[in-house]
């Protein structure tokens, strides 16, 4: 069994652009390796790159969210997380919203969160390793 991996946006976002094949055949296969969990953010920021900045149809946008939620646990974000995530942005003084998908992956039990744009590296909570999985990508053979 793979390791519990919380995914950022952007790589899902990866996964349906064709003007990086490289880093959305990176993508998927990360997708694919890990046991994915996202959040209810991840959700809602997908959707929003969908309709406006990366323009498709809304049932397009609808089954890509669908098909997330199929192979992910989705983590709801609730007071509890958001005063969590408060609590990781004043001791880490990373971004609100990055700490909003670190609090969902701390309480969901991820080993890492794997993103293209946080702190490779940073350890969060001596349990959560934040993964820049395109300086990393070996570790889609080495973790299991």
């Amino acid at each position: 069994m793979n390791a519990k991996a919380f995914i950022d946006t952007n790589i899902f976002i990866y996964t349906q652009r064709s003007d990086s094949p490289i880093k959305r055949r990176l993508a998927e296969d990360t997708i694919n390796f890990f046991n994915c969990t996202a959040s209810t953010q991840v959700l809602n920021e997908i959707a929003n790159i969908f309709t406006k900045k990366y323009p498709m149809p809304v049932a397009k946008v609808e089954q890509l969210l669908k098909s997330i939620c199929e192979i992910s646990e989705i983590v709801i974000i609730d007071k509890i997380l958001i005063n969590s995530a408060l609590n990781f942005h004043h001791r880490y003084k990373l971004s609100y919203y990055d700490c909003l998908m670190i609090a969902a992956a701390v309480y969901s039990g991820c080993q890492y969160l794997i993103t293209e744009d946080m702190q490779d590296g940073l350890l969060i909570e001596n349990t959560l390793s934040i993964v820049n999985i395109f300086n990393h990508s070996d570790m889609l053979t080495l973790t299991g």
